[in-house]
């Protein structure tokens, strides 16, 4: 696998959104206005997988989607859903996952080790494998997993350069090497 993406770069992709805000706030905004949208008026959707201890990098990718007008399902979104989770809970995630088009993994430390995510990331691979499931390997600096060589079927979102725009600059790789641009990817 490539670079990871850094936590500070997918923090600083987001920018200012036209309110002037950044990060939670202008994902609340994202939220707020993307409830009063139908599901018809987005592009894709995307089911994201994440370890609840990085919701704050969950927050700034959901902004970044929205921008990229992609509806994103995630779980802490959801009023139907309660805490703890329940039998009920599974259920709607696992419906979730298979009505959305996309499913992303937010492939870091701590969702690489959440029982939930590797749950969630077999049912994707049932529903989506090949070309609507991908891994967006996140770390706080250069690295890989080692005891979850597994990841490395699946395809993942890489950086082309060090930028920081998301429009052209990111790629969705495939375990054969085929490439393909992350808007493309999302909304195909």
């Amino acid at each position: 696998m490539a670079d990871f993406i850094t936590k500070e770069q997918l923090k600083s992709t987001l920018g200012k959104d036209d309110y002037g805000l950044k990060g939670s706030m202008a994902v609340l905004l994202a939220m707020s206005s993307k409830l009063a949208k139908k599901r018809s008026e987005f592009e894709s959707s995307v089911f994201i997988s994440h370890s609840h201890k990085n919701s704050d990098l969950v927050e700034y990718l959901v902004g970044i989607l929205n921008k990229l007008k992609v509806q994103v399902y995630v779980d802490w979104m959801d009023d139907e859903l309660s805490y703890p989770p329940t039998g009920k809970t599974a259920i709607k995630i696992k419906n979730m996952i298979d009505a959305n088009k996309k499913f992303i993994l937010l492939a870091t430390n701590e969702g690489i080790d959440s029982k939930w995510c590797n749950w969630e990331l077999g049912l994707g691979d049932v529903h989506k494998y090949i070309e609507h499931i991908a891994l967006l390997p996140v770390a706080d600096n250069s690295g890989n997993w080692i005891g979850n060589e597994y990841l490395q079927i699946y395809p993942y979102v890489d950086k082309k350069y060090k930028s920081i725009e998301w429009d052209d600059e990111y790629t969705v790789i495939y375990p054969d090497g085929k490439k393909k641009d992350l808007i493309d990817w999302l909304k195909n």
